[in-house]
């Protein structure tokens, strides 16, 4: 019977069944243009979110493209809201730091 808890108990934490949010990792750092001085600048992204949470939509849209471009942080410029389509629009700075 201890076994199957311990089972249990280890497969509750691999499903993160403790949060109703879903727990997304994301391989790209945000950061502010101070913090990446040293870095390689080398493209800029659109994210665009709808929906209940269209600025945390946006934003992941946009970190998905730089992670696709392999960089290591994405520095946020501009986020515009559509209110007439409940849209956000979001443009970053995707940025290559080689520590």
């Amino acid at each position: 019977m201890l076994h199957l808890r311990v089972i249990l108990s280890g497969l509750c934490l691999l499903t993160a069944c403790a949060s109703n949010e879903p727990q997304l990792y994301s391989r790209i750092n945000e950061a502010y243009d101070f913090e990446v001085t040293h870095c390689d600048s080398f493209a800029m992204v659109t994210g665009i979110g709808r929906g209940e949470a269209p600025l945390r939509a946006a934003r992941e849209n946009a970190k998905q493209q730089g992670e696709a471009l392999q960089g290591t942080h994405i520095v946020w410029l501009q986020e515009d809201h559509f209110d007439r389509d409940n849209q956000v629009r979001v443009i970053a700075v995707v940025y290559k730091c080689l520590f």
